[in-house]
């Protein structure tokens, strides 16, 4: 190549570079509020609470048997909003505390259900 024919590379490249540049994206930061971190925080602790929840093995079998799949009801929890989260949360509070029986399994399940039909997931309440 002669050197003419590098000159005309380089500055046709750069001129590709400068064209393109304002169509680059930034990164945008913004500064969030005391409230906003504790309600993120609040937010993934109730996820991985609800989650603990759903993983046992107890509230999978029951999961199965009426047709939901575990995986899938996870994957919802993480795009429930933070209101639907802490009623969720809520009522998984008021269940006894220790091993889970039968009536455990049964009500983590019916919340579990509950609010998978409130998003159109399942159409397990329709179908009675």
């Amino acid at each position: 190549m002669t050197g003419i024919s590098i000159q005309r590379t380089i500055a046709l490249l750069l001129t590709i570079c400068l064209v393109s540049l304002p169509m680059a994206q930034s990164a945008k930061a913004a500064i969030i509020t005391t409230d906003q971190a504790i309600e993120l925080s609040d937010r993934t602790s109730q996820i991985a609470r609800i989650n603990e929840a759903l993983a046992r093995e107890s509230v999978q079998e029951v999961l199965v048997t009426l047709g939901v799949d575990p995986v899938d009801a996870s994957a919802r929890v993480d795009s429930l909003t933070t209101e639907e989260l802490h009623l969720l949360e809520s009522r998984l509070a008021d269940l006894p505390a220790g091993g889970t029986g039968v009536v455990e399994v049964v009500g983590i399940v019916a919340i579990v259900l509950i609010v998978l039909e409130l998003l159109n997931v399942t159409n397990f309440f329709t179908e009675f």
